[in-house]
């Protein structure tokens, strides 16, 4: 599953990285099915929160330049799954986490950009930047 015209904002920075997400979510599915070690579905893993993290840093920046009126609650989603897939990651030292982490990821890049993403969108588009 890729990114799918329901789920683009149409703001092309923003598209690119989510399309960037679910290549690496991806690229985690194929290690998993591969049947590769642990030590490769970590380096997947630990590949996809860090572009993660990069990408909320963008994506926060451009809602705060436009004064997005829900920032905060954006960024209280973002440091959530940023948190449990950190927590995901310091468990799949110890154990096979990596189903729960494909669905937690598929599921909340799904809800979260055709939801909470899709919300900042008008505004990003007619609110000029402060």
């Amino acid at each position: 599953m890729g990114l799918t015209a329901e789920l683009l904002t149409g703001i092309q920075e923003i598209d690119e990285q989510h399309e960037t997400l679910f290549e690496i979510l991806e690229k985690l599915q194929g290690v998993v099915k591969g049947g590769d070690n642990w030590s490769v579905v970590y380096f997947a893993l630990n590949e996809l929160s860090h572009f993660t993290r990069t990408h909320f840093v963008v994506e926060e920046a451009l809602m705060r330049l436009h004064g997005y009126p829900d920032l905060e609650q954006h960024i209280a989603e973002h440091r959530a799954f940023s948190a449990h897939l950190a927590q995901l990651e310091e468990q799949a030292v110890r154990q096979d986490v990596s189903l729960t982490i494909i669905h937690l990821v598929q599921k909340w890049l799904v809800e979260h950009i055709g939801v909470s993403d899709k919300s900042y969108v008008a505004c990003l588009r007619t609110m000029p930047v402060r």
